[in-house]
């Protein structure tokens, strides 16, 4: 798994090159190589990327990955470099003077959404020489020809290609697609995988009769039942899985929750759900996000939280009863995304800028 720095650090952009051929049935994370704890790329399980090389000026960048893609030579990934050209100007003034914008939480919707972050979905093959842009959405069993540069999302089992890369066509019919997207073998456990790998050499009908679990309604919970409540009110719910694992230096929540804090005030019809991990210390981490309500006083927004006790650290009913799903760098995000994606949920990047994440209401 060699890295190398391409570049100085500084207000410089940064590169380094990236090779995951191990085929690991584990998730992997490659850090930025001049910090120790911040992840600059999260590869699920299985998953592969032969040569690719990260282009970054800022440590928020990151490239989510899920379950068994095949990620072939060559690649390039694009993070937070998208330039505003709905402005006054597409210079970027206030990073090349160095002046701030005190103003950083100020609605600005011509920026794309999700911009410091790539999301590649499950079982994804992108062939050869293919750049991809910042805030691109690759959904489930994509394929990217060979030197396409892929500046807008690609849905689940397309097949696009060129520059800008455009849909040709797309791997199967939309009934089957919607089987396999229910099916979801790619979290299958492992052994599972292997067990079955003569299904995946049958036909697609006998393998969708075999593994298709049918319309499913998800198992009702009082956080769904209380998101539910909130949005026949009339409020915006933003779901969230703090990332509580991770030094409170380099996590994402606290980006998130200040955010949050900045957007709304206790008058906005908004709503932050957090879906607490039932990990060692969790209230520790709970006091945290307290204090930083408590700072804002009775001007704060609703910031609702659940413990998630499950194998899965979230709830699917209460995610998919939301409007939107913020992602950090964790894998979990992998699985929420597909969950989020099902419910055509927005989706955005916890360490984007505050208006980006959190819309008026």
């Amino acid at each position: 798994m060699p890295i190398q720095s391409l570049a100085a650090k500084g207000d410089q952009e940064l590169f380094q090159t990236i090779n995951f051929a191990d085929f690991s049935q584990h998730v992997r994370k490659v850090v930025f190589e001049h910090t120790s704890e911040i992840p600059c790329l999260t590869i699920g399980k299985r998953s592969y990327l032969v040569n690719g090389t990260t282009h970054y000026f800022s440590t928020d960048a990151h490239i989510l990955i899920g379950n068994y893609c095949s990620l072939s030579h060559i690649l390039d990934f694009y993070m937070g470099m998208n330039h505003n050209y709905h402005g006054i100007t597409s210079y970027p003034l206030e990073s090349v003077c160095g002046i701030s914008n005190e103003n950083k939480h100020a609605p600005n919707r011509d920026v794309p959404y999700n911009h410091h972050q790539i999301i590649i979905g499950h079982d994804v093959w992108i062939g050869g020489n293919v750049i991809i842009m910042s805030g691109v959405h690759i959904g489930n069993g994509a394929v990217i020809g060979a030197g396409s540069v892929v500046a807008k999302d690609v849905p689940p089992y397309a097949i696009a290609v060129g520059n800008p890369a455009r849909i040709i066509k797309y791997r199967f019919d939309k009934d089957t697609i919607t089987r396999l997207q229910r099916i979801k073998w790619w979290n299958w456990p492992q052994e599972d995988v292997e067990r079955h790998i003569p299904a995946f050499e049958n036909d697609m009908r006998s393998f969708l009769d075999r593994f298709d679990p049918g319309i499913q309604e998800d198992m009702p919970d009082e956080t769904a039942e209380t998101i539910q409540m909130l949005r026949a009110d009339g409020f915006y719910i933003s779901y969230f899985i703090p990332d509580v694992e991770i030094s409170p230096q380099y996590a994402v929540w606290p980006r998130v929750i200040d955010s949050f804090l900045m957007a709304y005030t206790a008058e906005d019809k908004a709503a932050l759900m957090l879906a607490m991990p039932n990990v060692e210390g969790i209230e520790a981490y709970t006091e945290a996000i307290a204090a930083r309500i408590r700072e804002v006083g009775e001007r704060a927004p609703l910031i609702l939280s659940h413990l998630c006790t499950g194998e899965i650290p979230f709830s699917t009913a209460a995610l998919k009863a939301s409007n939107a799903y913020i992602t950090t760098r964790e894998a979990v995000c992998s699985y929420a995304v597909d969950d989020a994606s099902d419910a055509r949920l927005t989706i955005h990047y916890g360490l984007d800028q505050g208006a980006l994440i959190f819309p008026p209401v």
